[in-house]
C-alpha cells in the first residue's frame, strides 16, 4: 500500500532542544593532540574542534529536517491542497525556507570564526572566540524558534493525514453529517471508522478497500459536508471536497430523508445539487439511507427531487447499501478506464 509523502518526517526539536545538543556534543569533543604541542596551539584546535561540531551539528540537524519533507510541488494535488487546509503551504514552504537560511549563516559563521581562532594571540582569547562563536549561532537558532514550532506541530499534523492511492479506482462518499456515510463504508470495505449517533462523528477522511473481480479499490468516507458556500466551509468540510475534487472516480451522495442527522431534507438536496453541479465531470449515485423511518410519500418527493435513478437502503442492517455499492463500483471502472487512457 502506498505511504502518504509525510509519512516518513521525524520530529522537529524546539529551539532550546537543538542548542542543547549541538552544544552537549561540542563539549564531549576530545581533539587529539600531542604533548609536544604547545598550549596556545593545544588551545586554538581544541576551541577550533568544539566550533566545528557545534556547526556541524546545527546544519546537519536543520538540513535533514527540510530534507525530510518533500518538495511540495512534487507531490500529488490532492496532497498539496491537503496540507494547505491543514497547515498552510506557504506557513509551511517559509518556515522551510527559514530553516535553510539558518543553516547556511551558521555554516558561515563557523567557517569565519575557525579562520580566526588560527590567529588568536593566547589560550584565553581562544576561548572567548568560541564563547562568542556560540552566542552567535544560539542568536541564529533564536531567529528561527517560531519557525521550529510550527514545523514541530505541522509535522505531527502531517504525518497523521491519510495513505491515500492516487493510481486507484476511487469511490467517494459523500452528504451530510450524520446521515450514514460511515455505516455505509463499514459495510462495503475494509474501513473501520468510528460511528456514533451525532454530527461530525468522522473528523478527518478514512479509507477503506476492498477487493474486485477487477482488482482493488478504495472507498473514502468523507467528513459531513454543509449545504453553504465554499468560502464558509471548516477544515473538514474542505478536506472532503479536496477528495471529491481530485481523487473521486465517482461520488456516492446519500441522503437522510428522515432527517434524524439534523437537517432539514431540503438543505441535503441542494447539498446534493450544488456538489452534482461543481462535479458534473464525475458520476454521482443517489442513496436514500434510513428509508425505514419514513413513509413512501416521504421517499417518493426526495426521489423526484433527486431525479433519474436512486437506491434505497437501511445502511445499518446491510439492506440496498451492496447494490449502491456495485452501480458505484462500474461507474468508477469506466471513468478510471477513461482517465488513465
Amino acid at each position: 500500500m502506498a505511504r502518504q509523502p509525510f509519512s516518513k518526517i521525524g520530529s522537529v526539536p524546539l529551539a532550546d532542544e537543538l542548542i542543547d545538543i549541538a552544544f552537549g556534543r561540542a563539549s564531549k569533543v576530545m581533539a587529539v593532540l600531542p604533548r609536544a604541542l604547545p598550549p596556545l596551539t593545544k588551545a586554538r584546535r581544541r576551541e577550533a574542534a568544539r566550533m566545528k561540531e557545534a556547526g556541524q551539528t546545527f546544519v546537519e540537524k536543520l538540513t535533514k529536517i527540510v530534507k525530510e519533507f518533500p518538495i511540495l510541488n512534487e507531490i500529488h494535488p490532492f496532497y498539496y491542497e491537503l496540507v494547505d487546509v491543514t497547515v498552510g503551504v506557504g506557513s509551511l514552504k517559509k518556515s522551510l525556507a527559514a530553516l535553510n537560511w539558518a543553516a547556511n549563516m551558521i555554516n558561515s559563521l563557523c567557517s569565519r570564526n575557525l579562520d580566526k581562532v588560527r590567529w588568536v594571540a593566547n589560550t584565553s582569547d581562544a576561548a572567548n572566540l568560541r564563547r562568542s562563536a556560540y552566542g552567535r549561532m544560539a542568536s541564529v537558532i533564536f531567529q528561527i524558534k517560531k519557525d521550529l514550532n510550527f514545523l514541530k506541530e505541522a509535522s505531527a499534523k502531517l504525518r497523521a493525514l491519510p495513505s491515500i492511492e492516487t493510481k486507484l479506482i476511487t469511490i467517494v462518499v459523500a452528504g451530510y453529517p450524520n446521515v450514514g456515510k460511515s455505516t455505509f463504508v463499514k459495510q462495503v470495505s475494509t474501513a473501520k471508522p468510528k460511528i456514533d449517533n451525532y454530527p461530525f462523528t468522522t473528523k478527518e477522511i478514512i479509507v477503506g478497500h476492498r477487493e474486485t473481480a477487477l482488482g482493488r479499490c478504495q472507498i473514502i468516507d468523507t467528513p459531513g459536508l454543509l449545504d453553504r458556500p465554499l468560502s464558509e466551509r471548516n477544515r473538514l468540510e474542505l478536506q472532503a471536497i479536496i477528495a471529491l475534487k481530485h481523487l473521486a472516480h465517482t461520488i456516492i451522495f446519500i441522503a437522510d430523508p428522515s432527517e434524524t442527522c439534523g437537517y432539514p431534507l431540503n438543505y441535503q438536496l441542494n447539498l446534493y445539487h450544488e456538489v452534482s453541479k461543481g462535479f458534473a465531470h464525475i458520476p454521482f449515485v443517489k442513496v436514500l439511507n434510513k428509508v425505514d423511518l419514513v413513509d413512501s410519500s416521504t421517499i417518493e418527493k426526495a426521489k423526484t427531487a433527486l431525479a433519474d435513478h436512486v437506491f434505497e437502503a437501511i445502511a445499518k442492517e446491510a439492506i440496498g447499501v451492496q447494490e449502491a455499492f456495485e452501480e458505484a463500483l462500474t461507474l468508477a471502472l469506466s471513468k478510471f478506464k477513461n482517465v488513465t487512457q
